[in-house]
């Protein structure tokens, strides 16, 4: 497989998490009207729609990550997402385990990890692995 582009399986796993990110930020963008009780403390209807407008945001720059066949042209979003899911899984420990948050936010936890982890293993295939790789091309000189 050539590091430099974006696969087919790849390109699914990021129309799949848009899909899932659209619809969870549609639902809390629009939790004041719906009542569902998808939090486990209240939260104002601004901070509703706004946590649903990030999440849509990252829903709709997925899907269109899933056109793209070139990895340069995703990295930029790609990287936007793993520091934003990396913010929130640790936030969310520090609630869960210094501040005793409820045992519901391991629900959310479970749901950004796996996101997570998609995200580390496309970095490390298309930017730290090729680096690590010896230059192709090169011979090897003996000192001495």
């Amino acid at each position: 497989m050539n590091h430099q582009v974006f696969s087919l399986p790849e390109r699914v796993l990021a129309l799949t998490a848009g899909i899932l990110n659209l619809m969870v930020g549609l639902i809390f963008f629009f939790l004041p009207e719906l009542q569902l009780p998808l939090w486990p403390v209240s939260i104002s209807s601004v901070l509703a729609r706004f946590i649903g407008a990030i999440i849509i945001g990252n829903g709709v720059g997925a899907i269109w990550l899933s056109t793209e066949r070139e990895w340069a042209r995703v990295r930029p979003l790609a990287l936007v997402a793993a520091v934003y899911g990396t913010l929130v899984a640790l936030g969310l420990l520090y609630h869960l385990l210094w501040l005793n948050a409820s045992a519901f936010f391991w629900l959310y936890f479970s749901f950004d990890v796996p996101f997570l982890l998609v995200f580390y293993g496309l970095f490390i295939y298309h930017d730290i692995a090729p680096r690590l790789r010896k230059p192709q091309g090169m011979k090897q000189v003996k000192v001495g």
